[in-house]
């Protein structure tokens, strides 16, 4: 298949495959074409992505420049499979941003991590033309406006397979990001982010069973902990100061009694994690786990299986849309995108129940917080992959305030 992994497994688990299935089926029809004569040129069925919105996957704000920055990853290959952009915009007045610069980049793209000591936006990308592909690459952006014609400039280094998810930082200026590769590699912001080194994801299990293959999906970090969500269930918790050590096992807990578990996020010993599967019945949800209890182990020789009922860690199961994606917290709320229902479920922090369901654009993935000059939550913005659009929800009165488009 033209497009390879990107177009099969593209690292959104569980999308809405209509529209990729129907380009996709175009992308081969137009390959075939190729050396016959009369055959329309790939160029004239899929367009240039130029500066346009192409499947809004990863957003963050810098609060101090009244900036955002924007990865068009192209998922849903409405343009040409091979293309995607960078894009800062002016949010000044954060319900009608303002594009400043784009810049093309290959389809795929991934998180991205703000480094504002050094002016860069660091960006992971899992774009191939084939399958035999090992390696990935990631971006560096320069965000420095100080000379204009710099602005999104940008350098690659090489990454692991399906590189995707980026968090930072332990230890200072350590970079951990998801691969398909069992590993988590890490990079120094400071060394140019070349040779990244990795740490094993392979766990032998205190049950006797071993898990040679863990595809990592998300990562945050809680001190010198990543814990990551595992694409065919599982949630891990690598303790990133056996980095380097021989013999070592990184992976120190794995909760396995979760299903598809996507979007991740952490606060106050606490993850809030997105996923669905049959736990007493097939069900979307947003899991809150205390984790208050996982600290790091010092010479474990095995993964300490656990159950998230047996072992009580489950705070909460909140039953959300369907198709759940990403999580996002604000002060007082849980957002969690459904793609499915074009929807998002807001869930009180305080009651974990859901407390509405705001109807935005076609395919809701992506999520990224406007906090005011004070602090203040103030806007949640949506990143709708399909309807190429951005959704912004006011956070006061949980209402779509204006859609960017």
């Amino acid at each position: 298949m033209v497009g390879g992994r990107g177009l099969g497994v593209a690292g959104f688990f569980g999308m809405k495959r209509k529209k990729m299935l129907y380009r996709g089926f175009l992308i081969s029809v137009v390959v075939a074409c190729f050396g016959f004569s009369g055959c329309a040129a790939y160029e004239d069925v899929f367009g240039d992505v130029g500066e346009k919105l192409a499947g809004p996957s990863a957003m963050v704000f810098s609060a101090a420049a009244d900036r955002m920055y924007l990865v068009n990853s192209n998922d849903r290959v409405l343009y040409d499979w091979r293309q995607g952009n960078f894009q800062v915009l002016d949010v000044t007045n954060p319900l009608a941003p303002v594009l400043v610069k784009s810049a093309r980049t290959l389809s795929f793209s991934g998180q991205i991590y703000l480094d504002e000591v050094t002016s860069r936006a660091i960006v992971p990308n899992r774009f191939s033309d084939n399958d035999s592909s090992v390696t990935d690459l990631m971006y560096s952006f320069s965000t420095d406006e100080a000379v204009p014609e710099d602005l999104l400039s940008y350098t690659t280094a090489t990454m692991g397979l399906n590189s995707y998810a980026i968090a930072c930082c332990y230890p200072a200026r350590t970079a951990w990001i998801t691969t398909s590769l069992t590993e988590l590699q890490y990079v120094d912001l400071d060394g140019g982010l070349l040779s990244p080194s990795s740490v094993s994801l392979v766990m032998y299990l205190d049950t006797g069973e071993t898990l040679s293959v863990s595809e990592a999906y998300h990562v945050v970090l809680r001190d010198n902990q990543a814990i990551l969500t595992r694409d065919g269930g599982g949630i891990m918790f690598v303790n990133l100061d056996k980095r380097g050590v021989a013999g070592a096992t990184p992976v120190d807990y794995m909760i396995a009694d979760v299903g598809l578990v996507r979007g991740l996020a952490y606060r106050n010993d606490r993850i809030y994690v997105v996923g669905e599967g049959d736990l007493d019945g097939y069900k979307r949800y947003l899991l809150v786990i205390d984790v208050t209890a996982l600290t790091p182990l010092v010479d474990n020789s095995s993964t300490k299986k656990l159950d998230k009922d047996n072992d009580g860690l489950l705070v909460a199961l909140i039953e959300v849309g369907n198709n759940p994606q990403e999580v996002l917290l604000t002060d007082d709320y849980a957002f969690v995108t459904n793609m499915d229902d074009d929807t998002v479920s807001v869930v009180e922090l305080a009651t974990n129940a859901v407390v509405k369901t705001i109807t935005v654009g076609d395919a809701p993935f992506s999520l990224a917080l406007y906090k005011d000059g004070a602090g203040d939550d103030k806007y949640v913005y949506v990143g709708n992959i399909e309807s190429n659009t951005i959704s912004i929800i006011d956070v006061a009165t949980l209402s779509v305030a204006a859609t960017y488009q």
